[in-house]
């Protein structure tokens, strides 16, 4: 094995089934219901449990759509607004009964049931809604949504309230597998959900462990190899203490996809004959602070300005691994693997920050002496940029007090409800963001666009932007069907985003990932910049005391 072999090829090619795939992580999972989850290392896991209409294909260094549940992709009338798919037959649930058109509807229609599941990604009601006579969802309206159609019980058939070219991938997102009415339990199916893929779940001890085991049903998959009999999940333990066990052999990889923290870094460097174990692929994400105009002063755009001019983002690198291991500089909101991404500026000052141009804004702010202010945080990597930052910032008078979340609540009862960031004061936040899928939308929107706002712990517009002029400029790319001009509108967005001072960009990741020698058929996959966890198998293990 080499460094970064993982990136380009499959390290350990095994076709070996059968045994235990252990994997560790310090948070636990978001949800087990497609419809709520949202972190990346889940959709992952998801990927074991559940199959959807589309999916990205099963190989390192391709992000290409693929046909999983659908026996082809969605054809398209001229004008992108309806999309057509057939699925395949003979596909059973792990409680036996069939898949068909009517549960892929379904689960589309528990989406718009946020008042009961709220968190997990909302394109689907923003295409599919009619502003008019707006759906509540099944529980509330069993007549269904009325622009799903269902010509027969494997076909379905999407009509648009406008046109996007990238519904397909829309349809390779979790929220698009099949739910069934009959085991449909509103907020309590996350402890029960019905799987469609190869695995189904057979315990979850919130907190301590995840264990899966095999869906007998399974059936006529293309994508997935299925390769072990269980997946063991150990959950919230440390994540130096993940790391650990990844290294000395007891799990065979980190599920949550973090990358090794630096004390596992600097392990890494000082023995080769691991590091060799080892990929740091650019990941498409984001590292970045958000910054909140709801908090005073930040509500003053010159108090936000200070803060982008003040950063130094020499230091904020290295607490992510410096540029060996933890990316590049940033200064966009689009990182540089999307279309739209044009190099530049908005702050410029070097990389050790412009000191005079922050003290600039400060008087223009009416602070001359600067001001307190929250940070937002979590423990490990994210806490160690917070205290970097909390030093830049500290250079021009500006005074930070670092708040360290619970990892397990940092998103859903912490940064993404709006209500515990206004009561608990948190101007800056540090949080990281990559595409829900490979595409400028599936990056931007729900950072920036206005509409995507939400009160209840799903909310990943941090800075509650909404400038209209940002929502058109959305809007028109995404009904651009020319690759080249949409891309030029996605350039404006972010231009006009930087231009309001709410993200302050650190890096353009790269995450450190370390595989144990004993895991087969692993590779990171193009796009979500982990590992593939769905085509993973074992060796040996060393078994756990």
């Amino acid at each position: 094995m080499t460094f970064n072999a993982g990136c380009v090829t499959i390290v350990n090619p095994s076709d070996r089934r059968g045994g235990t795939l252990r994997l560790a992580t310090a948070a636990d999972v978001d949800s087990l219901d497609p419809a709520r989850t949202y972190y990346v290392w889940c959709w992952m896991l998801q990927r074991l449990l559940q199959r959807t209409m589309m999916a990205y294909t099963a190989a390192p260094g391709t992000a290409a759509l693929v046909p999983d549940l659908a026996r082809e992709p969605g054809t398209r009338n001229d004008d992108g607004t309806t999309w057509r798919y057939e699925l395949r037959r003979n596909i059973r649930f792990s409680d036996g009964t069939p898949v068909t058109a009517a549960d892929v509807k379904y689960a589309v229609e528990r989406l718009f049931a946020q008042d009961v599941l709220a968190g997990g990604p909302t394109y689907l009601i923003n295409l599919l809604d009619d502003p008019i006579r707006p759906y509540p969802g099944p529980y509330r309206d069993r007549a269904g949504l009325r622009t799903i159609e269902l010509p027969d019980e494997h076909t379905i058939v999407f009509h648009l309230q406008r046109p996007f070219p990238d519904f397909d991938h829309l349809m390779a997102m979790p929220v698009a597998a099949p739910v069934p009415r009959h085991a449909d339990t509103g907020v309590g199916y996350e402890t029960a959900p019905v799987s469609s893929g190869p695995y189904r779940l057979a315990r979850h001890e919130p907190g301590r462990r995840l264990l899966l085991g095999r869906n007998p049903f399974w059936a006529d998959d293309p994508l997935r190899s299925a390769l072990p009999d269980h997946v063991d999940v150990t959950i919230g333990i440390g994540r130096d203490d993940v790391d650990t066990g990844v290294i000395d052999g007891r799990f065979h990889l980190n599920l949550e996809g973090r990358g090794v923290q630096l004390r596992a870094q600097e392990r890494l460097a000082a023995e080769p004959a691991l590091l060799a174990n080892a990929d740091n692929p650019a990941t498409n994400f984001l590292h970045y602070i958000a910054i909140q105009p709801q908090i005073p002063p930040f509500g003053n755009i010159h108090a936000r300005r200070a803060v982008q001019y003040a950063a130094d983002r020499t230091a904020l690198l290295e607490t992510r691994g410096g540029p060996v291991y933890g990316g590049d500089i940033a200064t966009t909101l689009l990182p540089p693997a999307m279309p739209g991404y044009v190099p530049y500026d908005r702050y410029p000052g070097g990389r050790r920050g412009n000191l005079g141009a922050a003290f600039a804004e400060l008087t223009a702010a009416g602070l001359p002496n600067g001001f307190d202010t929250v940070i937002a945080t979590q423990a490990g990597k994210f806490r160690g940029v917070a205290d970097a930052l909390a030093r830049s910032l500290a250079r021009v008078g500006i005074r930070a007090r670092v708040d360290e979340m619970n990892v397990a609540d940092y998103y859903r009862a912490g940064l993404g409800r709006p209500a515990t960031v206004h009561t608990r004061g948190l101007g800056l936040a540090v949080t990281d963001w990559g595409p829900d899928f490979p595409a400028e939308f599936g990056f931007a929107a729900p950072l920036v666009d206005g509409r995507h706002v939400k009160p209840l712990g799903s909310n990943h517009n941090f800075a509650e932007l909404n400038d209209p002029h940002i929502n058109t400029l959305i809007d028109q790319a995404q009904s651009e069907l020319d690759p080249g001009l949409r891309a030029k509108i996605w350039h404006q967005v972010d231009r006009a985003v930087m231009e309001h001072a709410v993200i302050l960009p650190l890096t353009y990741d790269r995450t450190l990932h370390y595989r144990s020698e004993t895991a087969t058929n692993v590779y990171v996959h193009a796009a979500f910049g982990l590992y593939d966890i769905q085509a993973v198998g074992v060796g040996n293990l060393r078994e756990r005391n």
